[in-house]
């Protein structure tokens, strides 16, 4: 049984093309982190370390998406962790840790808006519907 939702998208779907992004995403990371780099002024260190990391997200979120029903905590762990990321995409360039140039800040605003849609349709696939009264007869 999915878990309902009220966005009207189950909430395992959403949790299953995250985890598909997040597969995706880290191969090209990891794969191409120094190629990436050359186009975006982005540190590869950064970017191979990064794609590296969302292969254990990705497993996390696909074991979920798989599940009869997502527990309250797996979902906020998600949340949180999608949130924690967008953050990181633009507070680690406006602190000055390292200086994209106009490609790299394309790159990590598309990424930040990609993950923080994700981010809202799955707060918005986990919130508990609310309960309707039945009129009594």
């Amino acid at each position: 049984m999915m878990t309902k939702s009220n966005s009207g998208v189950p909430l395992q779907v959403v949790l299953r093309f995250d985890a598909l992004t997040c597969a995706v995403m880290g191969v090209l990371l990891v794969g191409a982190s120094g190629w990436i780099a050359g186009l975006t002024a982005l540190p590869s260190e950064l970017l191979f370390w990064a794609g590296l990391a969302l292969f254990p997200v990705a497993v996390f979120m696909g074991v979920f998406a798989f599940a009869g029903q997502v527990p309250v905590w797996a979902s906020s762990l998600v949340v949180a962790g999608n949130l924690l990321w967008v953050l990181a995409s633009l507070l680690l360039p406006l602190t000055g840790l390292f200086a994209p140039n106009v490609l790299g800040w394309a790159f990590l605003l598309a990424q930040a808006v990609v993950v923080l849609c994700f981010t809202w349709l799955e707060w918005k696939a986990a919130r508990p519907q609310p309960v309707i009264a039945q009129p009594l007869a």
